[in-house]
């Protein structure tokens, strides 16, 4: 009985380990200058444009004007990314202790306040700035991570609803 009660409550807490060590790294990325962000968001770009131009047979010429366009895209993708993933972490978090309507609830609120203090964190960073845009970027990757939560979820409810009736 007390093994059982221990699991129960590892298994309740389990996903906020993960997802405060991902909301600190968000909050360490934020802390870098814009020198050191957008260094290591170029270089990103810089090996995605390099497969990219395997591929199509390109020049260096072409790589580097490639790689200028696409730079400002992978950086806004990146932002998504990063907050598609804490909404994730924080929905199966939340999931542990209460009803999935409410953990979605719970975890955009959660994302969108992170995403807003994140800016307001940036305004302390040298050479970086918050912007209302960059909120708006984030919580466009919490909303693509939420629809494909609600499909995930509707897809279970539906296997558990025909699985009932046999």
């Amino acid at each position: 009985p007390r093994r059982s009660k221990i699991m129960k409550i590892i298994r309740k807490y389990f996903w906020y380990v993960p997802t405060i060590i991902w909301m600190i790294s968000i909050f360490s990325m934020s802390g870098q200058t814009s020198h050191t962000s957008n260094g290591f968001s170029y270089r990103v770009t810089a090996k995605i444009v390099q497969v990219i131009e395997i591929v199509r047979d390109g020049d260096e010429a072409d790589a580097e004007h490639l790689t200028n366009k696409l730079h400002p895209y992978v950086r806004k993708a990146a932002h998504m990314n990063e907050y598609a993933i804490l909404y994730t972490l924080l929905l199966l978090s939340f999931c542990a202790s209460t009803i999935v309507t409410r953990a979605m609830f719970y975890s955009i609120l959660v994302s969108f306040v992170y995403a807003c203090t994140d800016e307001f964190h940036q305004t302390f960073v040298s050479l970086r700035s918050g912007d209302v845009i960059d909120v708006c970027i984030d919580m466009t990757g919490v909303m693509a991570a939420v629809t494909l939560s609600l499909f995930v979820y509707s897809a279970w409810q539906l296997h558990r609803a025909k699985r009932n009736r046999e």
